[in-house]
């Protein structure tokens, strides 16, 4: 969030003063530390003089004694600091700190830059920061010297404890002047913004609330400098948007009131391709949410060739020239869509396009059931009312006359003339189905006993093709169903498995109880089975595998679609699977009592 204007004024001059004052500390401990850290190392290289003589002679041994140890003890006591007695090859011969036990186990020294200033005969410091005590702690090693040969190193660690106070000390008084410069420059920022910003201030609050959309806010004016004209210039123009936002949101609520409530997808392109406009009914037909679209390439958005395509062609076309196509749509939901593409001048950069947008998917599906319906109903019809027209006219002719062929051909018509019958009962049942005329009365069945109803009604069909109809059904299972049509539904799928099982075969009716509540029922044969391809479509009306076996065994081709719709109706489902030659198992799913 930007800040005011007084608040910034005032936070340059704080910071430039904590940028001065932060610069005078690191300035005045910087000063006062290093006279101070030199003074110590000047100290310690004293002491480490005078404790030199005593233990040199038990220098160069080549491995830790207790004499280094006890004096590196001695020492450190009297000095109040770490001694540390290092060999020639770095081998630790004593420290005040450690056990001798310790001593022998000290990695060695040798690589310690102070340790190899002093080996190399000079004075070696070094200032390291200390894991352990968490402090810094300044080491001081001198060279053991006997004559002319250095024979090891003396090493003095002591903390930095009076420079940390100097350091402190410097801290504290440079933040108390700090705090007294804040203050100060605190004071002289609130004068500044209360005598100088103020006017600036009023005005930029007034004209954020004005770009918020409070027009009824104005600036209080007085004087006649160039804040208090620019106070009058803001309040006529606050004046005058206030009354062209009013009529514009008049407008614009009662176009977008106007398009969304349009059945038809309309979608507004500029001269770019980029998406202006796009209402409900267009984010419906290109299943999109309600993510905002405007302003974003159509391409973006709407990645489908035949419309960009539909929109470039109308980049040629003059403005009021309109263009027709259907377009298919999806995935994921298939859709045809009749797309009227207008050129339209929407911008003065250039004409832009508006696509009306008709989802006719619906339209074409309800015309392409009522053409096959119509051709399907048409030829079952013609079918059998040819022969019996055919029969008839042959009896016309002079078999009538002839008493073995009238008889023969009068059985032949009266068989169609069932079948007729039997197609258009099913016909009017199929459209009560769908048209919810058919009230279900639902019970709570014992299923077992129904198949051993249906069982008994297929028995004698069954022996005369020496077929072994089994009911598998559990006693203990209820379904929570309409009597007449669960009978209905069985007796569809007993009957079809009994028409295209071959002779020896086998036929079962079986149940389980399956997830959420329902039953699963099935009807299995050892029959002719159904092709793979054919599975999709097999409950759909008038849809046969073999047409001619199904109208030789006296099928409407309505029978699967009738139980489909029955199965439904309770709340259930239909689904079958089938191998050629092998096989079909119908199963249908209701709900359990």
């Amino acid at each position: 969030m930007q800040s005011s204007l007084p608040v910034r004024l005032t936070c340059i001059l704080l910071a430039t003063t904590a940028i001065g004052m932060a610069v005078m500390g690191l300035y005045v401990s910087r000063a006062l530390e290093t006279p101070l850290v030199e003074h110590t190392i000047a100290s310690t290289v004293r002491d480490a003089r005078i404790i030199h003589d005593a233990i040199v002679p038990y220098v160069g041994q080549g491995r830790p004694i207790s004499a280094p140890q006890e004096l590196a003890q001695y020492y450190a006591a009297k000095l109040g600091a770490r001694v540390t007695v290092i060999a020639y090859d770095g081998m630790v011969l004593g420290d005040s700190e450690r056990s001798l036990a310790e001593v022998r186990s000290l990695p060695n020294q040798r690589d310690m830059p102070e340790i190899q200033t002093a080996l190399a005969g000079e004075v070696g410091s070094q200032l390291r920061y200390s894991q352990a005590l968490h402090q810094d702690i300044l080491y001081v090693a001198i060279p053991l010297t006997e004559g002319s040969q250095i024979k090891g190193a003396l090493r003095i660690a002591l903390p930095l404890t009076q420079v940390d106070k100097a350091a402190i000390s410097v801290h504290r008084t440079v933040s108390l002047g700090a705090l007294l410069a804040f203050g100060v420059v605190l004071a002289v920022g609130v004068f500044i913004s209360r005598r100088v910003t103020r006017p600036v201030t009023e005005i930029q609050s007034i004209a954020r609330r004005m770009a918020e959309g409070d027009f009824a806010q104005r600036v209080p004016v007085s004087g006649s400098d160039e804040i208090a004209e620019l106070g009058r210039t803001l309040n006529l123009m606050a004046a005058r948007l206030h009354e062209q936002i009013r009529d514009l949101k008049g407008e614009q609520a009662k176009a977008a009131a106007i398009l969304d409530s349009m059945v038809e997808g309309v979608v507004a392109i500029d001269h770019r391709e980029r998406l202006l406009l796009m209402n409900h009914a267009a984010r419906a037909i290109f299943s999109l949410g309600a993510e905002r679209v405007e302003g974003r390439p159509f391409l973006e958005v709407i990645r489908h060739k035949a419309v960009l395509d539909l929109i470039q062609a109308m980049r040629l076309a003059t403005v009021g020239e309109t263009r027709r196509r259907e377009v298919e749509l999806g995935p994921p939901l298939e859709r045809l869509v009749e797309a009227h593409a207008t050129a339209v001048a929407i911008t003065p950069a250039g004409p832009g396009v508006l696509l009306v947008l008709h989802d006719i998917t619906e339209l074409r599906r309800l015309e392409r059931v009522r053409t096959e319906f119509v051709a399907n109903v048409s030829h079952e019809l013609r079918t059998p009312l040819t022969s019996i027209r055919g029969y008839l006219e042959t009896l016309l002719d002079g078999a009538l006359e002839e008493p073995v062929n009238a008889r023969r051909f009068l059985e032949i018509a009266h068989t169609h003339a069932e079948r007729l019958s039997r197609l258009v009962d099913d016909l009017l049942q199929l459209s009560d189905i769908e048209t919810g005329k058919v009230i279900l009365k639902p019970d709570a069945l014992v299923l077992r006993h129904v198949a051993a109803d249906i069982v008994m009604m297929f028995e004698q069909r069954a022996l005369q093709k020496h077929l072994a109809l089994v009911n598998a059904v559990p006693s203990d299972l209820r379904v929570q169903a309409d009597g007449d049509r669960l009978t209905q539904i069985v007796v569809n799928l007993v009957d079809n498995a009994v028409k295209y099982t071959p002779e020896g075969g086998r036929v079962t009716l079986g149940a389980t109880r399956g997830l959420s509540g329902f039953v699963t029922i099935w009807v299995d044969d050892t029959g002719i089975g159904i092709p793979s391809t054919d599975l999709p479509r097999i409950t759909e009306r008038f849809y046969r595998v073999d047409k001619a076996r199904s109208r030789e065994l006296g099928g409407t081709g309505l029978g699967l679609a009738i139980v489909k719709h029955l199965v439904q109706a309770h709340g259930g489902e239909l689904w079958l699977e089938s191998e050629l030659g092998k096989g079909t198992t119908v199963y249908f799913s209701l709900p359990a009592a």
